[in-house]
């Protein structure tokens, strides 16, 4: 049979660990989101000329950009095995900016390709466009995933703060003492840092009337 005092320790310890389990937590997942930032952060693109330019990817994936926005695609891609590689261009306006040089997203491949060697064709007669290629990445990508590791900071890091904070003052020992004004029963000594003061004396004796004395009446 447990004790009571077993029994309440028991809930104080579990909020520190999972306490401890929200510090773990948010740090993996912090640490997740760090990878997916360095992994999608914009790197510069190779540019492309006015004739077939071998491009070499080191990851899975290839976009197109261009120095200028621009309607059409006037760029094709071809593998190793010179196969065209088919590309789609994005829904929205996609830009990055990287050593100083904005460019905006033209097409991207329609699958993640595999890293290899490819060669990429440019021809555009209507604009003075400048176009360079680089590995697949979006840019929703990247900014979500610098929100994602904020959040896994701050919302695990506060929820791990406020149940450690709340399981350490559970388990702070209470003070062990008497009620003031309160005397112990005689033979019984009273336990040390008790307070204790001696019982307030006794009201004065009053006689009253005794009815088996008539004269007192």
């Amino acid at each position: 049979m447990s004790s009571p005092s077993a029994t309440t320790a028991a809930p104080k310890r579990t909020l520190i660990w999972i306490a401890l389990g929200c510090f773990v937590v948010g740090l993996a997942l912090t640490a997740f989101f760090v990878v997916r930032i360095v992994t999608l952060a914009p790197v510069a693109p190779q540019v492309i000329g006015d004739d077939a330019t071998p491009v070499t990817l080191e990851e899975r994936g290839m976009t197109i950009y261009s120095s200028i926005p621009v309607l059409e695609v006037p760029c094709r891609i071809k593998d190793a095995q010179a196969g065209d590689v088919p590309v789609v261009q994005p829904h929205g306006t996609e830009q990055i900016t990287v050593n100083g040089d904005s460019w905006y997203v033209v097409a991207r491949s329609e699958n993640p390709v595999p890293a290899g060697d490819y060669v990429v064709t440019c021809t555009d007669k209507e604009t003075s466009a400048t176009y360079a290629a680089g590995p697949r990445s979006t840019v929703a990508g990247f900014i979500l995933s610098i929100f994602g590791a904020i959040g896994s900071v701050l919302v695990f890091g506060a929820l791990g703060g406020v149940l450690l904070v709340i399981g350490l003052v559970r388990r702070r020992p209470k003070p062990v003492g008497r009620v003031p004004g309160y005397a112990p029963p005689p033979g019984i000594p009273a336990p040390p840092g008790a307070n204790t003061f001696p019982p307030p004396p006794p009201p004065p004796y009053q006689p009253g009337p005794n009815p088996d004395r008539p004269q007192d009446r």
